[in-house]
């Protein structure tokens, strides 16, 4: 498998409320023009190659014991990535171990597969999905923009928003020059879905314009939850204060 050799033992701040471990596999079938991992990410043209040059190759063991020894401070494991669907076979026997380990299991995807996550929920091997959404969905061009080509991209991840029986988490990371949070908002009123507005850090970018930008203030994130009155559970996710649930509805109240 191609695995990035990245993990997070434990972390408070991929899903909210719960300590988890953040496991990162490498590849992705996406050349986002603002992704914050590609240092470690490399992208194979049509497929993703086992042993694809420039991948670290880790025993999947390893992984399962680094799963194992972070078990008793941890309630939940997250495959992330680059994107953790590209290399199917892994990512179902990795969610088996960690529920058979007594553990929640959430996905960090770009929702490119739905197929693919529609058999880990008919498996019953994963609880929540986090889904990036980059773009308002009724806009595929602008979404194959950012996507680096991928035309059928927010088709796709539609079909993933609409997958049944599994909580979903949608994500979205803002930069000044491309983010239209209130056109994804409008795509997702009505659904029973947390939105979740993430800073982007310009710096963490790959080399191009959206380097140069500046990253939009937690106020500012703040303005845009507040915006989007009409749907139920608006969070921000700022380097300042970490993830914050933001009361879009005045006569709300979080408690």
């Amino acid at each position: 498998m191609i695995f990035s050799g990245v993990v997070i033992p434990v972390s408070t701040i991929d899903w909210y409320g719960k300590s988890v471990s953040v496991i990162f596999f490498n590849g992705c079938n996406f050349k986002c023009l603002y992704c914050s991992n590609n240092n470690f990410i490399r992208v194979a043209n049509q497929r993703i190659e086992p042993l694809y040059k420039g991948g670290s190759v880790m025993e999947i063991e390893e992984i399962e014991k680094m799963i194992l020894d972070a078990r008793i401070f941890i309630s939940a494991v997250v495959f992330s990535g680059g994107e953790p669907t590209t290399q199917y076979e892994a990512l179902e026997h990795l969610a088996r171990f960690a529920k058979e380990q007594g553990l929640l299991v959430g996905i960090e995807t770009n929702g490119s597969y739905p197929e693919r996550l529609s058999k880990l929920i008919e498996k019953k091997l994963i609880d929540k999905i986090f889904l990036d959404i980059k773009a308002p969905l009724d806009d595929p061009q602008k979404y194959s923009y950012i996507t680096g080509g991928r035309d059928d991209a927010a088709r796709r991840a539609g079909m993933s928003l609409d997958l049944n029986n599994v909580e979903i988490e949608v994500r979205t990371t803002v930069f000044p020059s491309i983010s239209d949070v209130s056109g994804i908002a409008r795509c997702l009123s009505g659904r029973n879905c947390t939105y979740v507005i993430q800073q982007g850090i310009p710096e963490n970018a790959p080399e191009g314009e959206i380097r140069k930008e500046k990253a939009f203030t937690r106020d500012e994130l703040e303005a845009m939850a507040r915006s989007i009155s009409f749907l139920k559970d608006v969070r921000i996710r700022t380097k300042e204060r970490g993830e914050e649930k933001i009361c879009t509805n005045p006569l709300t109240s979080w408690g």
